[in-house]
């Protein structure tokens, strides 16, 4: 068996904190893995991606060891690189690690990083920052702005609590949607999911068709919808098969802009977007980064 050489890109605050306290564990499991692994640990936003930059030329991989915000970052250091990369999922959603098959089980994570099975995968970019899920727009990027706000809640709790407390704030905005250069024209915008992967929060499945590996988004649009309906629909968030319900529309595209006289929150793996712009852009680069995951043989 060749001798590896990781690199594991630790975000200690992710998880509220979890990271930290499994670490010690984490690196019992390497240290017995016959490979060799570095750590390397971020100390400000950001930090994640340069680190990646510049490092990942001495490295077999490059792994992140956190959330989707965390993994988002190392992303965003190995994008244009041959390098995989690869995830430890321990944050507070992690839902970027459920489409490449990886669980939060530390040991069978290190297994699936050992493996090196990788193989390629669409990005997503928006503005000058690259993301590898999705994409959340009205809605969903107004419930990701709470759920930071959250303090006692963790992970797919936390995300509940704030899309329930969400419900009575937020309300649907008139938008201007284009896909693919094709105007779709002026309508209500409860959200906009543009889904690389199949889930958000944790597990609810706005694009519960979506596959990083296809070179195309799958786009949620959510028009104008009554908080009764949103309320005996929620089981279908879970289950995906929210599609079903007649204010729900899911199309497919590689290219979408949103324009609208409100300002528009938005959040990209989980991350907040900027400062609601009125105007946003969204593309997919296909077949763009190589990433391990627990494929079958």
């Amino acid at each position: 068996m060749k001798k590896m050489k990781f690199a594991i890109i630790v975000n200690p605050v992710a998880g509220r904190g979890r990271t930290s306290k499994r670490l010690p564990l984490l690196k019992e499991i390497t240290d017995q893995t016959g490979h060799t692994f570095y750590y390397y640990f971020t100390k400000e936003p950001l930090h994640a991606s340069r680190i990646a930059d510049k490092i990942h030329r001495e490295y077999d991989a490059v792994v992140a060891y956190g959330g989707d915000g965390t993994a988002n970052e190392v992303m965003n250091g190995l994008a244009g690189t041959t390098t995989p990369f690869g995830i430890i999922p321990d944050g507070t959603g992690n839902d970027f690690a459920k489409s490449v098959s990886v669980t939060r089980d530390l040991r069978k994570a290190i297994d699936t990083i050992v493996n090196y099975k990788y193989r390629l995968m669409d990005l997503g970019t928006i503005g000058n920052r690259i993301f590898i899920n999705g994409v959340g727009i009205g809605f969903d990027g107004f419930v990701n702005y709470r759920n930071k706000k959250m303090k006692l809640l963790k992970g797919t709790l936390s995300y509940l609590y704030a899309v329930l407390s969400s419900l009575t704030l937020w309300k649907a905005i008139p938008i201007n949607l284009e896909i693919d250069g094709m105007k779709i024209g002026q309508s209500s915008m409860y959200l906009i999911a543009i889904g690389n992967g199949s889930s958000v929060g944790g597990g609810f499945k706005l694009t519960p068709d979506a596959s990083i590996h296809d070179s195309i988004f799958d786009i949620c649009h959510i028009s104008d919808i009554p908080i009764w309906k949103i309320l005996i629909n929620f089981v279908r968030l879970i289950n995906g098969t929210i599609d079903v319900v007649k204010e729900v529309t899911i199309r497919k595209g590689k290219k979408i802009r949103i324009t609208s006289d409100v300002p528009l929150p938005i959040h990209f793996d989980g991350e907040l977007y900027d400062i609601y712009p009125r105007e946003i852009e969204i593309s997919i680069v296909p077949q763009s980064a190589f990433v391990i995951g627990g494929w079958p043989a």
